[in-house]
Formats: structure tokens, C-alpha cells, sequence
């Protein structure tokens, strides 16, 4: 359940009520506010559906993201069926064998300044 809040009271200006009575010749003045007031409503329910339509965008983007780190995380779970082995370069580096994701090897070089 909506809790009602401020946009939803009635004012004077939403219930259309005048300090002084309606006078007569005045009907084409209360047709312009009312279309007015209808052109202003309709520019808000476009800016509205234009929101709604980002926030399914963006609800897709974060499933899709959730999707991912679900199956990573079950990946990361599974037993790996050997035991990595971890060799010393003679660089200084160190590099894995025996793995299932094979990662690039990064070259080094000495930087004289």
C-alpha cells in the first residue's frame, strides 16, 4: 500500500476554488487554465514514462549483472579437478600451470633512468 503524501492533498488551486464568484464571460478563461493545466499534466506523464522506461533499463542491466556474478561465483565454488602448481621465473615473476584459465603472461624489461 501507497502512503498518500504532500503532491496528494487538495489546495484550493487542484479543487479550483476562487476568492471571488465566477462571474459571467469568464468561460473561455476557465477552458484555457483547464487546457493549460491538461498540456502541463500530459508533459508529466511523458517525463514519467520516459523514467519508468530508464528504470526497466536499468533493472535489465542489474539482472544481467546478477546473472554473471551468480555463474562466477558457482565457477568459483566447483572443485578444480587439479591442483595448481606454481613455478619461479627466473624474472622474478611467478607463473601457474596446470590451470583451466590461462592468464597473459606480462614481459619485463629493465627501465634505465
Amino acid at each position: 500500500m501507497r502512503t498518500r503524501g504532500l503532491s496528494d492533498l487538495r489546495t484550493a488551486t487542484t479543487s479550483r476554488i476562487h476568492a471571488k464568484p465566477p462571474q459571467k464571460g469568464t468561460e473561455y478563461l476557465n477552458l484555457y487554465l483547464l487546457d493549460k493545466e491538461s498540456q502541463r499534466l500530459d508533459q508529466e506523464l511523458a517525463g514519467l514514462e520516459h523514467r519508468q522506461k530508464r528504470i526497466h533499463i536499468h533493472q535489465a542491466d542489474i539482472r544481467k549483472a546478477m546473472a554473471k556474478a551468480e555463474e562466477d561465483a558457482r565457477r568459483e565454488r566447483q572443485p578444480r579437478t587439479q591442483p595448481e602448481a606454481i613455478e619461479s621465473l627466473p624474472s622474478g615473476g611467478y607463473r601457474t600451470t596446470n590451470c583451466a584459465v590461462s592468464q597473459p603472461q606480462w614481459k619485463k624489461m629493465p627501465v634505465g633512468y
